[in-house]
C-alpha cells in the first residue's frame, strides 16, 4: 500500500517524514494527518463513552531482565474487571486528544486488543505474516506513535445486553443478538456527515446502516 507524506501529521514532530522513512516496519504505518482527525471533545457521541485504558509501550521484564512479552505494546491503567467483562462493546482510540478509530467488538475490550496484538507478526520482525491487514496496520502504527511520545487512549462504551426468544424446532430457546455492527457502523456513518470523512484508522462503514 502506498504512503503520502503528510506535513500536518498528528505527532506534531517537524521530522516526522524522516522517521518514517527510517523504520524498518514502515509498510504496516499510517501516517496520520491531523486535519483528518477531530478532538475527541468534539465527537458528537463522546458522552457515552469512558475512558477504559492507556495505551503504552510494553517495556515489562521479567526477573531475570528479559522481556516478559514479545508484543511491544500494552494496556495500562484500566480496572481488570471491566476489561475482561465478556461483551459487546464500541470503542474510540485517541491519540494525542485526537479521535483516530471508532470500532466494535462482540469479544470484550481484553479479546479486541488482543486481536490487535496479532499485527505484531509481520514478515519485518521475522514473523509469520498470519495476522490480518487491519491488525498490522493498527498494532504497528499505534507502536510508531508511542515510540515518538504520544499518548494514546482507548474510550469504550459497553452496549446493552440483548436477548430475544425464538421457538427451535419446537424448542423456546434464548438467543443473544449481536448488535455492535450497526452500533459501530452507525457511528462511523455520524461521524462522516458531521465532519466529511470517516476516522482515519477506519474502515468504511456498512452501507446497511447508512440512511
Amino acid at each position: 500500500m502506498s504512503q503520502t507524506n503528510y506535513a500536518n501529521d498528528i505527532s506534531g514532530l517537524p521530522n516526522i517524514n524522516e522517521l518514517y522513512e527510517a523504520s524498518l516496519i514502515k509498510k504496516w504505518i499510517k501516517l496520520i494527518p491531523i486535519d483528518k482527525t477531530i478532538p475527541f471533545e468534539k465527537f458528537a457521541e463522546r458522552n457515552y463513552f469512558n475512558v477504559i485504558a492507556d495505551i503504552v509501550l510494553d517495556t515489562e521484564v521479567n526477573e531475570k531482565g528479559k522481556k516478559k512479552r514479545n508484543t511491544l505494546i500494552k494496556l495500562a491503567n484500566y480496572i481488570h474487571e471491566i476489561v475482561k467483562k465478556k461483551g459487546e462493546w464500541v470503542y474510540a482510540i485517541v491519540i494525542n486528544g485526537q479521535l483516530v478509530k471508532i470500532g466494535g467488538t462482540r469479544d470484550g475490550i481484553q479479546g479486541r486488543f488482543g486481536s490487535y496484538l496479532c499485527g505484531h507478526h509481520i514478515p519485518e520482525r521475522e514473523k509469520s505474516g498470519k495476522a490480518s491487514e487491519t491488525n498490522k496496520y493498527i498494532y504497528n502504527t499505534l507502536y510508531f506513535y508511542l515510540e515518538l511520545g504520544c499518548e494514546i487512549k482507548l474510550y469504550g462504551y459497553q452496549l446493552p445486553f440483548e436477548e430475544i426468544t425464538r421457538n427451535v424446532f419446537g424448542k423456546e430457546i434464548q438467543i443473544r443478538v449481536q448488535t455492535y455492527h450497526s452500533y459501530e457502523s452507525v457511528l462511523i456513518d455520524n461521524f462522516k456527515k458531521n465532519h466529511g470523512f470517516i476516522p482515519f484508522l477506519c474502515d468504511n462503514c456498512d452501507p446497511d446502516y447508512k440512511e
